[in-house]
């Protein structure tokens, strides 16, 4: 769970107000620690992988203060200092939250909170976050997300579309060179926002959803990158998380997730009809049968099949970028007197793969983020170039 394959997820907010001392931090998760589980169970490998309770579990160790070496331009670049430093390590709960302040004279801090991905998914962050930084609800409250019917009848389109994809998996991902390099370990971090409102408008403009608007931006993002690459215009293989979680199984240690296949086509020189091909294969029935599909799988299959599945659905050779959109819900996070003023998601490119694409939505702006190799450079401008294909798309309307 170290070096280039740890797997560090999680996410970065920023506070505006005079920063807490690491002890304070320390004091007040330990508060909160008995509603998070995934903060207080580790993995054990042997006999057979699973979650067990941590018996050593020390707050100095995984809640770590850190003063930047330097002025940083944007509070998201704080995310620089600590992207590369390993998770600790067993028999110590996989997880940090690192308190960084001094890159301005601003009174405001950033607190970056990663997880080994075994541990938890996006859901789990939030779950986190809202834990940590909203006032307690009262016991019996409900989460506000309705549980899904777990059971129920697997279609056989679901079945051929979980086939279809392992499929996939075997015949490779196509002729992207620049996206097939070795990596190297090193990870970088890019960022753009967007507002809320910007995307909501055009997604109601188009007839679509801001997960739809995403995707499309992002094809002529790598559109671009491929025509400043040399490579052949071709579509790109993207891994779309979808949530398993039931209302039940809200905070629960694990990773609730299934994949989507989709390809992103950055062949089709036309904005809209690159949306049309997006919101077809992101349609509510071919996510809902995947996700059913999923459930039924690993209710009923053996676990080796399970696990075997799910290793082909996010091989390299299937998909070699993943993209995750998360739109948050919650009251104004807030610690003391500082409130929370910004926040974007962390994914971590799997094993192989050289990038990972968050779009985290809240109600004001939506951050972008993009988590890179090394072996990627061209990481950094996706951003920017994803904010040119939105406005490219924009000029459409």
């Amino acid at each position: 769970m170290t070096g280039k394959h740890q797997l560090a997820v999680g996410w970065a907010v920023r506070f505006r107000g005079e920063p807490p001392t690491p002890d304070e931090l320390r004091r007040h998760l330990w508060e909160r620690l008995a509603e998070l589980p995934t903060l207080t169970h580790c993995i054990q490998d042997f006999p057979a992988p699973r979650f067990v309770p941590a018996s050593d579990l020390d707050p100095r160790r995984h809640v770590r203060g850190l003063t930047a070496t330097a002025p940083l331009k944007r509070w998201q670049d704080c995310v620089q200092e600590v992207l590369g430093r390993p998770l600790p390590t067993a028999p110590h709960p996989p997880w940090d939250l690192w308190l960084i302040h001094g890159y301005t004279e601003t009174p405001e801090y950033v607190l970056v909170f990663r997880i080994h991905h075994a541990m938890e998914d996006g859901a789990g962050h939030h779950y986190v976050l809202q834990t940590l930084f909203t006032p307690r609800r009262s016991a019996g409250s409900g989460d506000g997300h309705p549980p899904r019917h777990a059971a129920g009848r697997v279609s056989l389109r679901g079945v051929l579309g979980v086939v279809n994809d392992i499929a996939h998996s075997f015949r490779g991902a196509g002729t992207w060179r620049v996206l097939r390099r070795p990596p190297t370990g090193k990870l970088s971090a890019a960022f753009c926002t967007v507002g809320t409102r910007r995307l909501l408008t055009v997604s109601r403009a188009l007839g679509t959803d801001v997960s739809a608007v995403f995707l499309t931006a992002l094809t002529g993002a790598m559109r671009a990158v491929a025509l400043a690459e040399g490579e052949p215009l071709a579509p790109l293989p993207l891994s779309w998380p979808l949530s398993t979680r039931t209302g039940s199984e809200r905070g629960a240690v694990g990773n609730f997730l299934t994949m989507l296949r989709v390809e992103l086509p950055c062949d089709e020189p036309c904005p809209l009809r690159r949306l049309s091909r997006i919101t077809r294969q992101l349609s509510p029935g071919n996510t809902e049968r995947r996700i059913r599909t999923s459930l039924a799988l690993m209710r009923l299959a053996p676990r080796p099949v399970t696990h075997w599945t799910l290793r082909r659905l996010m091989s390299p050779r299937h998909v070699p970028v993943v993209g995750t959109y998360f739109p948050t819900a919650m009251p104004q996070p807030s610690f003391g007197d500082a409130r929370l003023d910004g926040a974007l998601g962390l994914g971590a490119p799997l094993p192989g793969q050289l990038c990972h694409l968050t779009l985290l939505r809240r109600r004001t702006e939506c951050e972008l983020s993009v988590v890179h190799d090394g072996a990627l450079p061209q990481g950094r401008d996706i951003p920017q170039l994803w904010l040119a294909a939105l406005q490219e798309l924009e000029a459409r309307i």
